[in-house]
């Protein structure tokens, strides 16, 4: 049963804890805020402060409501002061003999039924508890910044957790307006673990040469619909804290999947820390700016051919929609319905998309003209110049190969929209030419999506980064760490993600997801087992059974 908590208090009033203040005052709660010195007592002050008065500028709140909420707040340098409180965060900075130190001096005056909470993003909460006199009174209450904004609130418990203790940790968080999911103590918890995940591959794309900052970003906040792209994520947070965190999950974990990013070392032990420094995978106006400027990195924007027609092969779903999309987007379009017709009617367009229906019946199938014997005269059809992509499965660098024209072959792939807008991806080959992929950009530019332009591998950026972090979010929860639910929550609510991952699979189709799986994972030098498809996801597609209830 939970118990009633009138007073609390927080120790350290950095970014973090200056929030965490905040939303216990808003919640109604009486606040006592301790620092180490008066000069950092006074920091905490002005981060509050600020705070209130930007929610002030922006009617979320008025000025009696700041004052009753600045009111209900004391802080001070003396943890004797904490003394009445009924539960304690501490949100000092990630060291463990620190975080010993303050609980030491947390037991030595709170009451014996005081809570004593761990705003820790990814140090161990039973090793943070080990040396406590009451060990059953400590328990994980990770906030995500900004915690007056964000709602999710992980409950992290031990071994040794009292269970009256959870109950009422995860009450008062829900009291406050949080969504709270409790979980046991894992490095990473579950938002940071499945984060740092899909950080480490998207960095990896990066540092490969795979995709440019931009275009990952792109791909990421647009492709997928996520709040922003992992670089510009990582900018915002600190490299300097994403790599120490990265190193704490790999520590635990020990696979492929976290190994900790070369270049983020590099760029660590560099100075570039991302907007705290001025630089970091972006450059800013200044350290602590927000405003991205011009760099060495920054593309030039180059303008490619001149197309004003577009041929479309197929007279499918997709290949209907994008003859629709060149149309509305002012080109002329020329739509061979069947590739077993004539072709001599696209030798002057400037682009063509094969595009025909991969999911016919076997019979329609056998009707259509080999895809390889399609490619080759495509090559000899066209003149030389127009662009030949394909918009299936194949690759770029079998319709260069066929198609005898290397330069001017890309492979595309049509995703659907996202709150965010919607991305066209281009698979370029290293033939392919710039110009090709200048001209490339600008069509799809044209007919209102955004290109992603990267190599031509197994799941381009979109799928592979998707796909690869849903079926890392499967694999925890048949590990029994975390419920779907839970899961969904804590990437909603912790991250921002549109709807969870899980709600995600189910809306996407655990079937396709599976067949993008086990692309990813036979598609890699040597089967990587952190890509191998979920066997709890082969499941469901078998039974074919939704992730969530009600679906």
């Amino acid at each position: 049963m939970a118990r009633e908590i009138k007073t609390v208090g927080v120790v350290g009033l950095g970014t973090m804890g200056a929030g965490i203040v905040e939303v216990f005052a808003r919640g109604g709660l009486t606040v006592i805020g301790v620092e180490s010195t008066q000069e950092y007592a006074e920091r905490g002050r002005g981060i509050l402060q600020t705070s209130t008065d930007r929610a002030v500028a922006r009617g979320k709140l008025d000025e009696a409501g700041q004052a009753q909420i600045l009111g209900r707040i004391t802080i001070t340098t003396e943890y004797a002061d904490l003394a009445p409180a009924d539960l304690v965060v501490e949100a000092v900075p990630e060291i463990m003999s620190l975080k010993h130190e303050v609980i030491g001096r947390l037991e030595d005056v709170l009451g014996d039924d005081a809570i004593v909470a761990t705003n820790t993003s990814s140090l161990s909460i039973t090793e943070i508890a080990a040396p406590a006199k009451v060990p059953g009174r400590v328990i994980g209450m990770h906030f995500f910044n900004p915690a007056p904004i964000l709602k999710l609130v992980e409950v992290i418990t031990t071994p040794l957790t009292d269970p009256e203790t959870t109950e009422t940790v995860r009450a008062l968080s829900e009291g406050l307006g949080k969504k709270p999911v409790v979980i046991g103590d894992r490095a990473g918890f579950v938002a940071n673990y499945l984060l740092y995940g899909y950080f480490v591959a998207a960095m990896r794309m990066y540092e490969s040469g795979h995709v440019s900052r931009e275009d990952l970003d792109t791909a990421v906040r647009v492709g997928i619909g996520l709040p922003m792209g992992p670089l510009t994520l990582g900018d915002l947070v600190g490299l300097d804290v994403l790599h120490h965190i990265s190193d704490v999950i790999y520590g635990h974990s020990r696979s492929q999947h976290h190994a900790p990013s070369t270049m983020l070392e590099r760029m660590v032990l560099a100075g570039r820390l991302g907007r705290k420094s001025g630089q970091g995978f972006y450059t800013f106006a200044k350290p602590g700016s927000g405003q991205v400027v011009d760099d060495e990195l920054t593309p030039a924007g180059g303008t490619g051919r001149d197309v004003q027609s577009v041929g479309v092969i197929g007279s499918g779903a997709l290949a209907d929609e994008l003859a629709s999309r060149f149309t509305e987007g002012g080109f002329e379009v020329v739509q061979v319905a069947d590739a077993s017709d004539d072709l001599s009617g696209l030798s002057a367009v400037g682009l063509v998309v094969e595009a025909q229906d991969e999911d016919l019946d076997i019979d329609a199938a056998e009707e259509l003209r080999d895809v390889d014997d399609l490619f080759a005269e495509l090559g000899e059809v066209t003149v030389p110049g127009t662009i030949l992509a394909t918009a299936n499965t194949y690759s770029a660098v079998a319709l260069a190969s066929i198609s005898g024209r290397a330069e001017d072959t890309v492979v595309l792939r049509v995703h659907a929209p996202t709150p965010n807008g919607q991305v066209i991806e281009a698979g370029r080959t290293i033939k392919t030419s710039q110009e090709t992929v200048d001209t490339v950009r600008a069509v799809i530019s044209a007919i209102g999506a955004e290109a992603v332009v990267c190599k031509d591998r197994t799941g381009l950026v979109v799928d592979a980064l998707l796909v690869t972090h849903l079926n890392d979010c499967v694999r925890m929860l048949d590990e029994g760490y975390a419920s779907a639910e839970d899961i969904d929550t804590a990437l909603q609510f912790g991250l921002g993600y549109p709807v969870g991952p899980f709600a995600m699979i189910d809306q996407l189709g655990a079937d396709e997801v599976l067949a993008v799986a086990e692309e990813l994972y036979t598609g890699t030098a040597g089967f990587q087992s952190h890509l191998a498809p979920s066997p709890l996801l082969v499941e469901h597609v078998l039974l074919e059974e939704p992730f969530l209830s009600g679906e």
